[in-house]
């Protein structure tokens, strides 16, 4: 198959105007496996709170690209790239970005969150699996891939690396380093993916937090040094303001009380589910042939899903669950904070715990998960949890790491971190005294401490 990137369609894209599908990607995104994407919400419930953000996850990976290009033309021509190479980097780095979303499952992260974590697998190995073993798929990616000296299974390994040392593809880029740094671009701290959902899902939602981001700013600035790629101080304001966004972003929209309530809710129709096994999970998860076949509407518009009560609840906006304590943690000035949200299904089972015994002591009968549940999500939702470590380039060449908290804008904000308690509505009667024992024992130290024992 021959790539000519001269031969493209043009696609209106409401956050990036026009983006192109080059003719050689139709034989991926045209298939069936990939075209369901279009039938899988971006943000799951957040329509539910943010009726525009009903966008997808096919929107999405035709943006991721868009910036990717533009990101690799923008790296590239700062060093000693022939046209071939530029040309091979283009291919390989969008062909990534376009499938680094297929393997999502019904409601994104959602579904990730209660059926493949306790499985042990991610979307991203789901998404190695669909590409390994769905036919159409693989053999559209392997004439692409088999152009350029690669082999289907690195493109599989590439979508599921989690660090550049698995990154399979490492020849030097000229003078400039190793092409590990690519990594950066599809994964790192201010990556293509990590652009496009924030200049997205602020579109559709209207929180308009990502409509000042000047991500070209930042691709301009892009270099590489070594295995990294560097941002020259230059741009740095563009990159701080990308930051602020994901943290107000977070708070806001990802966060928003009613949606993570909502998505509780969403998870206990998906253990339904299971555990009446009207859909085999586990037989989709193993035969990518099933798995391709679920989406947002091939879930809950389901016959035998349909008539569940709680189905019908859920469709109606009922949520059974409201939030009735938050505590916010200042992690600008709070270390013990850090480490107890590093720590975070540690911290929350011990709250849980406690929550649960002291209740019981004043005559209260609740279960955790059943009655209650403690709200305390991670990354991916969460902007403050992660170790990137972003690579600056001062004026003279002087490259210095700064860690995410190093940077400006993590003064800015008083709390990133919110720990909620969220109560069945039937106990709305307890809910005052539920709330006085969460604030009771939501002492950081105590709760350090009980980790500390747990190991």
């Amino acid at each position: 198959m021959h790539m000519d990137l001269g031969k493209y369609k043009i696609v209106k894209d409401p956050v990036h105007g026009y983006i192109r599908i080059y003719e050689h990607e139709l034989s991926i995104i045209d298939v069936f496996a990939y075209q369901r994407l279009r039938k899988i919400k971006q943000l799951s419930v957040a329509d539910f709170v943010y009726p525009g953000a009903t966008h997808t996850r096919f929107s999405h990976s035709l943006g991721v690209a868009h910036v990717i290009e533009a990101l690799v033309r923008d790296v590239m021509r700062k060093y000693r790239v022939g046209r071939s190479d530029l040309k091979r980097y283009i291919v390989m780095m969008r062909l990534l970005a376009i499938l680094h979303d297929i393997g999502h499952g019904p409601y994104s992260h959602s579904f990730e969150e209660f059926v493949l974590f306790s499985r042990g697998v991610t979307h991203e190995d789901m998404g190695a699996k669909i590409v390994l073993q769905e036919s159409q798929v693989a053999s559209a990616i392997e004439r692409i891939a088999s152009e350029y000296g690669y082999k289907l299974s690195d493109v599989a390994t590439a979508l599921k690396c989690e660090n550049r040392d698995c990154w399979p593809f490492k020849e030097s880029i000229y003078d400039a380093g190793s092409e590990k740094a690519l990594f950066y671009m599809l994964k790192g701290a201010y990556s293509a993916d990590i652009i496009d959902y924030l200049l997205r899902d602020s579109y559709y939602t209207g929180a308009r937090y990502g409509g000042n981001i000047d991500w070209q700013r930042i691709s301009y600035y892009l270099g590489i040094r070594g295995d990294d790629v560097v941002i020259d101080y230059r741009a740095l304001d563009a990159v701080e303001l990308l930051m602020l966004t994901r943290v107000y972003m977070f708070s806001t929209v990802y966060y928003h009380k009613t949606v993570r309530a909502a998505n509780r809710f969403l998870g206990n129709i998906m253990q339904i589910i299971q555990d009446r096994k009207i859909i085999d999970f586990d037989g989709a998860i193993k035969d990518v042939s099933e798995y391709i076949k679920l989406n947002d509407e091939s879930i809950l518009y389901n016959p035998a899903v349909f008539s569940l009560e709680e189905v019908r609840d859920f469709l109606s906006r009922k949520i059974p669950y409201k939030v009735v304590a938050e505590h916010r943690i200042p992690l600008s000035n709070t270390k013990n904070a850090v480490e107890l949200v590093e720590n975070m299904d540690k911290g929350k089972s011990v709250i849980e715990t406690i929550l649960e015994e002291k209740a019981r002591g004043r005559g209260i009968e609740i279960e955790k998960n059943k009655h209650f549940f403690i709200d305390t999500p991670k990354l991916s939702l969460n902007p403050m949890l992660g170790s990137e470590d972003v690579m600056v380039m001062f004026e003279g060449g002087q490259i210095t790491k700064k860690s995410i908290f190093d940077f400006t804008w993590f003064n800015i904000p008083r709390f990133a971190v919110l720990i909620r308690l969220y109560v069945r509505r039937e106990l709305k009667e307890k809910a005052a005294i539920l709330r006085d024992i969460f604030n009771e024992i939501l002492n950081l130290e105590e709760i350090k401490s009980a980790i500390e024992q747990q190991r």
